[in-house]
């Protein structure tokens, strides 16, 4: 009888977990609303009978298999939501990645820019302007590389400190929260602005580099 009961109490477990992880994960990763009806349906048809059937001989077992089916029922549904939302962050930190690579590539391009007229002796006597920091247009070339460089870390450092988060299994409230997001989001959003501004302060230097040319 104990082992009837126990086999019985397995599979109430396990139909469980197969009805709302199926339910849950799988109808959301096929994008079909009306697969989670079928799914919890179909387990509710074969998880009925393990229940009702008990309460035939012993409504005390009948109901504590509802509270084990329950149970597990909600310990299944928090461990599904819980590696949905890691899933879901894992995915956008890939593409905030891919976008502060995309960045960071143009921003390398604009200080390779800048330098040829640090390191290009040609270019440093056409254009002194250049590194002139008493121009106020240089002057603020340097404060938006300046700006740019800083905003690169952090923008690296926000992706570095959720990566550290994903490798340990554990993701901290930063990562998982509701400001773990929108801090990446915010840093990188940054840095791209950053560097755009660096874009826009070199274009403008070199044009009055260009005009100091002319005399």
């Amino acid at each position: 009888m104990e082992m009837m009961i126990l086999v019985l109490a397995v599979l109430v477990v396990l139909t469980t977990v197969a009805t709302v992880g199926l339910a849950g994960s799988r109808a959301h990763r096929h994008d079909d609303p009306d697969a989670t009806f079928w799914y919890a349906f179909t387990g509710l048809c074969v998880l009925a009978p393990m229940l009702l059937i008990p309460a035939m001989t012993s409504r005390v077992l009948s109901g504590a298999l509802v509270l084990l089916a329950a149970g597990t029922a909600i310990a299944t549904h928090m461990v599904c939501r819980r590696t949905a939302d890691i899933a879901a962050f894992t995915s956008h930190r890939a593409e905030l990645a891919a976008a502060v690579t995309t960045i960071s590539h143009r921003h390398q391009n604009l200080i390779a820019q800048w330098s040829r007229y640090e390191l290009d002796p040609g270019a440093a006597i056409d254009f002194p302007t250049m590194s002139d920091v008493s121009v106020p247009e240089t002057s603020a070339l340097i404060r938006a590389m300046n700006a740019a460089n800083r905003l690169q870390r952090r923008a690296v450092e926000a992706l570095d400190l959720s990566a550290s988060g994903e490798a340990t299994h554990e993701p901290s409230a930063h990562v998982l929260g509701a400001a773990g997001p929108a801090v990446m989001d915010d840093d990188v959003a940054h840095y791209q602005r950053a560097v755009s501004e660096l874009a826009a302060a070199l274009e403008t230097a070199e044009d009055s580099a260009r005009r100091y040319q002319r005399g």
